[in-house]
């Protein structure tokens, strides 16, 4: 796992750099956070040393502002070069004895900061500023702020390697931190929203909230209650706002710029018919899954299999160093099928060593089925380095399918890698959820399986303005002529080629989405768009969002608001996105219909990445920000050069083993005959005691229950459904099952008893378990709904028997307390 802080090398010692004080403030806006990180360092030792800076954030964040503050009385402002310019600066200013500090990134989600020629007992402030998109939460009207953990460095001892050499400075991927640490962690979140705050929680640490700031309802400030030194989990806010969900549409202005940027946002709602499709649930069981995270897996791939809809094909992977399945093919979904993956699932354990995402995804890809749609749950911690290849993958083959192939992922624990679970969901045209220890992961679970039985939406198509300015020309891939510098022939340094000098970002096209392909709409699923217009074009006041489905066409018109935004944050958020589409390959200049096949130079990609890096002063794979703090002559004589610095290789992680999960077994649903099971509970009423439920009804009475549901949706009458619900209400119950045959005279008995099982259990997961848990157990209780109806198959006896159903549960219930 990655640890993150400041730190110093010597002759291959890597020695620490105490940590004075973490601030973050954080501002967020709607759907956009705005997020600062300070940390003070110290020097306490005697020499003049260069140090190493390192932090997590989300993939998709965007940072915009790199600074030091130096002995609290001067600041250095980075401003952002091509990455191999801004390291030969500064590795030219620490060769002067000036100090330097340069912020490069090391990953999508990692970036990292050295900071040249710290003084005996300097103080050093880095100061980090980023925006982010917020993700939607599993409720309506809520965003979700995560805090990426680790702000502040966990400690412990391991080896360091380098990672790259791209030109950058310093890239080791593990580095040691002291333990010894006297500081808390300040934490500031301000939330100014454009409708009421109806509520603010925090599922990870202990908040305190101020709401009504200055008597506006829209504005409130969270600080942590508790003293933390440091974070050893997500700081996670969940704000609940008044109509956060609906469709909007806005437009920000950039005086510098002279540009406008669209944000098009909305959490849609909508019902498409399903379809017979394959289900591959891969299950991350390596070692750093261990206890919860294994845990929580397992809870999740036994809701998923009991959701499943009994027309559908699925099977189970397990991986970790190596990888097995529970079936050779994916298999149709019957009581056989379903017994053998809920006992897979109920005895998990986090014992497969490793973590190889891309041998076990390349096997499920060439194993899926061509006959129906595939949808691949990755359910992981995605603690692993190679998600470029695996991304590349991922792409290949959902490109190859057509549509026919999506990936879903699933994070799961307190330390997750978001690149990877994000980066493969958006490849496989999937979506990414998280969950850490702490939480609820079911509603997440059922979503995600909501969605990928519905079929996917395709020919998706946004107007931004009155005339189609997106694919108006066809891009140009003639890499950019540059000057070439003149080599003397008494000079063995490498010349490192010229990159092509930044042209205007609208030289290409003159609108500018993002990302260029628009990504795939589930239904209560944030769906975000950005567009860049070039100088003095106007958007349309009403942006129109069409597609098509497999049910027919679908459009949505949005009228863009009417006060314009002033700044730049939007235009960022919209630039990175762009650079994430040419670092995934799917940009305008890849994608365009015009280009189609044809061969995309590298350099042309970094070029425009660089252009982009520079313009809205981002950080990237080809950009990094430099400062340099010129000192004077006194200073410059204190100064010591640290010696160069190693590689060393990384330890391999060492893994512990997880307690068995323990559930409800699927032997419990084996079908008794009716008539001796009502005889035998009518002598052992007065014997036995039976657990029932429950006013406030847990997760775990709601696994235990469904365990007693077959794989077509039946509740069969069993000993243990008769435990469930028959000795606390006994007279009760034989008047309702006399109701019932007066009803269904007509039916054997044995059908009787079928019905009369299914109109119970429906009837008490709508009245019991609804108001706490109708997500997680929405699909059961379709299932157990749809083949209750084809038992009665008389609409009006349907009713009169559900009601009746009813009012027996809520009877049942008052009897049971």
């Amino acid at each position: 796992m990655q640890i993150y802080g400041l730190c110093f090398i010597v002759e291959q010692e890597i020695k620490p750099i105490p940590l004075q004080n973490v601030t973050v403030e954080a501002n967020i806006v709607d759907m956009i956070a705005e997020v600062t990180i300070s940390q003070s360092y110290k020097n306490i030792e005697k020499d003049t040393i260069e140090a190493l800076y390192k932090f997590p954030i989300y993939e998709a964040a965007a940072i915009c502002g790199f600074e030091a503050e130096i002995d609290g009385q001067r600041k250095v402002k980075g401003i952002v070069k091509e990455a191999k310019e801004a390291a030969k600066e500064y590795t030219e200013a620490i060769q002067e004895g000036h100090g330097a500090y340069l912020l490069e990134s090391e990953s999508e989600d990692v970036f990292q900061c050295s900071v040249g020629n710290i003084t005996s007992e300097q103080t050093v402030v880095i100061k980090i500023t980023y925006v982010t998109e917020l993700k939607h939460d599993s409720e309506s009207e809520k965003i979700r702020f995560v805090l990426p953990t680790n702000i502040a460095p966990r400690y412990g001892s391991s080896e360091y390697s380098s990672s790259s050499n791209d030109g950058k400075i310093l890239n080791p991927d593990v580095v040691s931190y002291s333990n010894k640490a006297d500081f808390y962690l300040e934490l500031a979140v301000t939330c100014r929203m454009t409708s009421a705050i109806q509520n603010i929680e925090s599922p990870s640490h202990k908040i305190s909230t101020e709401m009504n700031i200055d008597g506006n309802p829209k504005i409130s400030k969270i600080t942590l209650t508790e003293q933390i030194t440091y974070l050893e989990k997500d700081f996670i806010l969940v704000v609940k706002s008044k109509d956060l969900d609906q469709p909007r549409a806005f437009v920000e202005y950039d005086p510098e710029l002279q540009t406008n940027c669209i944000m098009l946002t909305l959490v849609p709602k909508f019902s498409l018919n399903t379809t017979i499709s394959e289900l591959v649930f891969v299950v991350d069981r390596s070692g750093s899954m261990d206890v919860e995270p294994m845990k929580k897996a397992a809870q999740a791939l036994e809701l998923l299999l009991r959701s499943l809809p009994e027309d559908c094909y699925f099977n189970v992977v397990s991986f970790g160093s190596d990888y097995d399945s529970l079936f050779p093919k994916s298999e149709l979904y019957s009581e056989t099928s379903l017994s053998k993956a809920l006992n897979l699932a109920q005895t998990m354990k986090s014992n497969y060593g490793g973590t190889e995402v891309y041998n076990v995804l390349e096997w499920v890809f060439k194993n899926s089925r061509d006959d129906m749609p595939t949808s691949i749950f990755l359910i992981t911690d995605g603690e692993v380095w190679n998600v470029d290849q695996i991304v590349e993958l991922v792409s290949k083959h959902e490109e190859e399918k057509n549509d026919d192939l999506r990936l879903f992922s699933l994070g799961i624990g307190d330390s997750v890698s978001h690149n990877l679970v994000e980066s493969v969901a958006r490849a496989g045209k999937g979506y990414a959820q998280f969950v850490t220890n702490d939480e609820r992961m079911d509603k997440k679970v059922i979503g995600m399986l909501k969605n990928a039985l519905k079929p996917p939406i395709k020919d998706y198509n946004i107007t931004w303005t009155e005339v189609n300015l997106l694919d108006e020309k066809e891009l140009d891939m003639t890499p950019i002529e540059v000057d070439k510098p003149t080599i003397s022939f008494m000079s063995d340094d490498n010349m490192e080629p010229p990159s092509p000098p930044p042209s205007d970002i609208f030289s290409d096209i003159k609108v500018q989405q993002a990302p260029y392909i628009i990504p795939p709409i589930y239904s209560g699923v944030r769906f975000i768009v950005y567009c860049i217009l070039e100088k003095n074009i106007e958007p349309c006041k009403v942006i129109t969002l069409k597609a098509t489905s497999q049910d027919g066409p679908m459009k949505l018109d949005i009228p863009l608001d009417t006060v314009t935004l002033q700044g730049s944050k939007v235009h960022r958020l919209a630039a990175r996105k762009l650079i994430q589409d040419l670092n995934d390959e799917k940009s305008f200049i890849h994608k365009h219909p015009k280009n189609a096949n044809k061969h995309i130079p590298d350099s042309l990609v970094k070029g425009h990445i660089v252009k982009l890096g520079k313009t809205f002063n981002l950080a990237s794979k080809y950009t990094s920000f430099i400062a340099t703090d010129e000192r004077n002559n006194e200073s410059l004589s204190e100064v010591q050069i640290i010696p160069q610095k190693r590689e060393v290789p990384q330890l391999i992680t060492s893994y512990r083993m997880v307690h068995d999960l323990s559930s409800f077994s699927m032997s419990s649903v084996m079908v008794a005959t009716p008539q001796n099971l009502v005889e035998e509970f009518d002598l052992q009423a007065s014997q036995q005691e039976v657990n029932v439920i429950h006013q406030e009804p847990k997760i775990e009475n709601l696994f235990e229950f469904l365990g007693l549901q077959s794989f077509d949706g039946k509740f069969l009458p069993n000993k243990t459904f008769y435990e469930f619900f028959y000795k606390n209400y006994l007279d009760g119950f034989n008047n309702f099952k006399q109701e019932i045959e007066k009803e269904l005279s007509e039916l054997s008995e044995k059908e009787i008893e079928e019905i009369l099982t299914s109109c119970i259990a429906i009837a008490y997961l709508k009245i019991v378990m609804f108001d706490d848990f109708k997500d997680e157990c929405e699909m059961c209780y379709e299932k157990a709904e749809k083949v209750f109806k084809k038992m009665i198959g008389n609409n009006e006896k349907e009713k009169i028997i559900i009601e009746k159903a009813e009012e027996w549960i809520k009877n049942w219930v008052n009897n049971s307390d």
